[in-house]
């Protein structure tokens, strides 16, 4: 490429010349890539691109795999780049510092407090800090003491499904698997009582809302009322905790909270009130919309694919590679967002400081740069690691047509 040619960003075009019109066809076509970038995002919003937004993912992928939206924002669609950015601790979290600077009045919105404060939005150290006092309550002894109760609830689950299905009947398998498995394990782990399982979840997803891609000004609002909701709750809880503790994860935090040895550090490592009360929300919250989105998009996937349901049925050893399919090829999270701590470049796109990197899981994960038919679900694949789970996100399907990005 020429000087001139990188000076005007017109890799593989021809040099102009005085009075050539290359340079404004340059622009044109920079114009209409971008407006039609723009439009595959907004499609995404559709009732079609709800439901399949994997072509969409493929074009924008093709068109523009580091695209610039209007308000800044850089989206990325090819794995290496999104793998790049949410392995980097260069680009950072959307921390409470961060929307201090970029998004004000954030801290009168209830909902975004209770978001932007919890730790899947905090770097380290203090990511670091909330991370280590909830593992040294979250055991793997605490966790595999679950396993019998936890195939009980599934054979309870399934057995829903089968009644719900007897005589041509149809189930709703996500409202099913939500109320039988997922709240009763998360639940029970938090320590949330069974009698209010089912009118948290309204709660839960209206306050999930404020992390979407594409949220309106509507459904903040219901996030800002379930925020208050769901803090009065886990505040009662956290008050009968105290006067009656169980084995339960809630009482695990409160007697850390707690402890003489918590309250004599003075070093500023103790878990606050406000960040008890956030971190039962958070883990309530994530736990549960998560296993009920990986459960339900694994199911589909299955009955979709009945050849791969045989080929597990046959072999029960399958089922890690399974679940590692199923979270690759319908990610229950679909994206996760970075902020770079100095000027980076992505692909040859310029990123500022502190702007918002949009890593989109769905689509990298059927990049077929990395991936061999990588719209074909396979349980027996072998490949890169899948970018999901690992990262600190929540899944995602596009609900309006308002997109912070």
């Amino acid at each position: 490429m020429t000087a001139r040619q990188r000076l005007e960003g017109t890799d593989g075009v021809a040099a102009a010349e005085p009075g050539d019109a290359a340079p404004a066809r340059v622009r044109d076509e920079a114009s209409r890539v971008r407006d039609e970038a723009d439009a595959l995002l907004a499609s995404l919003a559709t009732p079609e691109g709800r439901a399949d937004p994997y072509p969409i993912f493929a074009r924008l992928r093709a068109l523009a795999p580091q695209h610039r939206s209007a308000s800044g924002s850089i989206l990325l669609t090819r794995y290496d780049d999104c793998a790049s950015v949410t392995r980097n601790p260069e680009y950072r979290a959307q921390s409470p510092a961060w929307a201090d600077r970029v998004i004000p009045g954030w801290r009168d919105s209830p909902g975004q407090v209770a978001t932007f404060e919890t730790m899947l939005f905090r770097d380290p150290p203090d990511h670091t800090r909330l991370r280590k006092l909830v593992s040294g309550a979250f055991t793997p002894r605490k966790v595999d003491s679950l396993r019998g109760e936890v195939a009980a609830l599934a054979d309870r689950a399934l057995d829903a499904v089968a009644d719900a299905c007897a005589d041509g009947g149809t189930a709703d398998l996500q409202g099913i698997l939500a109320l039988s498995l997922a709240m009763p394990v998360i639940g029970r782990l938090v320590g949330v009582p069974e009698t209010d399982w089912r009118h948290l979840r309204a709660s839960i997803s209206a306050l999930l809302n404020v992390v979407e891609l594409f949220t309106s000004k509507k459904e903040l609002a219901e996030a800002d009322a379930a925020a208050l909701a769901l803090r009065r709750y886990f505040a009662d809880l956290v008050a009968e905790r105290r006067r009656s503790p169980l084995g339960d994860l809630a009482s695990a935090l409160v007697a850390t909270r707690d402890s003489p040895d918590a309250r004599a550090s003075g070093d500023g490592s103790r878990l606050t009130e406000e960040e008890l009360l956030q971190t039962l929300t958070f883990l309530f919250m994530a736990g549960v919309d998560t296993m009920i989105n990986l459960l339900a998009n694994g199911t589909a996937a299955l009955i979709a694919h009945p050849a791969q349901a045989e080929l597990l049925r046959g072999d029960h050893g399958l089922a890690a590679a399974a679940v590692e399919e199923a979270l690759r090829y319908d990610p229950p999270v679909q994206f996760v967002a970075r902020v770079p701590a100095a000027d980076a470049t992505i692909g040859g796109v310029p990123v500022p400081a502190d702007s918002l990197v949009i890593a989109l899981l769905g689509a990298a994960n059927r990049d077929p740069a990395r991936f061999t038919a990588p719209d074909r679900f396979d349980i027996s694949r072998t490949g890169p690691a899948v970018l999901s789970l690992a990262l600190r996100s929540r899944g995602w399907r596009p609900k309006s047509s308002s997109a912070p990005w």
